[in-house]
């Protein structure tokens, strides 16, 4: 029996026999990062999700799965345009999935959740494989599953908020990342980087370090432009900047909130787009 048709088959409903359950997470452990869409993503994934969500696992194999996944988090991390790329973004995924639940049910030891928090910033940092939607593979999406696990991190419970300044240093190299496929993000990955950033304000940085990173971007930016020139390398940059500044202004507005950041973006976001297309007053 294939693992596809094993996983197609599956009765949440019976009870699991431990044995059969640890053989069935090596066979999705080894194929984590196939790159066969169904599979990875409907599959696999999404069975992961039940397994640690419902209660379905033993603690420890919860930190077994995590183990595994943050090893293979960093595969070929140096590599921009290796299949690679899925079992990193897969596992990212699921390492995320077991930060969610341990904040509902604390299970980790605090040494291994810190462990996890700072591989997370590590991996988003690194990760330079940039595809979003991959003809005939499926997702990548690894800046997009990036967010969301340094998201989860942030969330946690043994977050110190002292990485606050790292988690919006990785968040806006993530901005000025070169891509992969020569283009801007097009596949949402700055409204999941928001995500992050939303993640910090909750956990109360302050509003000097909002606008430090809103000046920062834009900075480099112009930095950008004066280093290149209107070449498509500045433009692709543009795009993801403005895009996330964009989506950060009507965040902050749904939520009526830091009126004065508001300001100050929708100020940055006029400069460029009078600079863009040649308006004066």
């Amino acid at each position: 029996m294939t693992l596809k048709v094993e996983l197609q088959g599956i009765d949440y409903d019976t009870k699991w026999k431990q044995k059969d359950l640890n053989a069935l997470i090596e066979k999705m452990l080894d194929n984590i990062g196939t790159t066969d869409a169904e599979l990875r993503d409907a599959l696999i994934f999404n069975t992961f999700g039940k397994l640690i969500l419902e209660d379905c696992l033993t603690n420890k194999q919860m930190e077994y799965i995590l183990d595994v996944c943050l090893h293979k988090l960093f595969l070929g991390i140096e590599e921009k345009e290796s299949d690679l790329v899925f079992t990193r973004s897969c596992s990212a995924l699921v390492i995320g999935i077991i930060l969610h639940k341990d904040r509902q049910k604390r299970f980790l030891q605090d040494g291994a959740a810190v462990k996890t928090i700072k591989q997370s910033i590590e991996y988003l940092n690194l990760e330079e494989d940039t595809r979003g939607y991959v003809e005939g593979k499926g997702w990548a999406h690894s800046i997009a599953h990036g967010a969301d696990l340094l998201t989860e991190a942030i969330k946690h419970p043994c977050f110190d908020n002292r990485l606050s300044f790292e988690c919006l240093e990785t968040m806006k190299r993530c901005l000025f990342k070169e891509g992969t496929t020569k283009s801007p993000y097009i596949d949402e990955e700055e409204e999941r980087l928001l995500f992050v950033l939303e993640a910090l304000i909750d956990k109360g940085i302050k509003d000097k370090e909002i606008t430090f990173l809103i000046l920062d971007i834009t900075d480099k930016l112009q930095e950008l432009k004066t280093k290149e020139g209107d070449n498509l390398n500045f433009y692709w940059k543009k795009s993801n900047a403005v895009n996330f500044l964009r989506g950060l202004y009507f965040r902050l507005l749904y939520k009526n909130t830091y009126p004065e950041i508001r300001k100050n973006i929708a100020a940055i976001l006029e400069q460029w787009h009078r600079e863009t297309y040649n308006l004066h007053e």
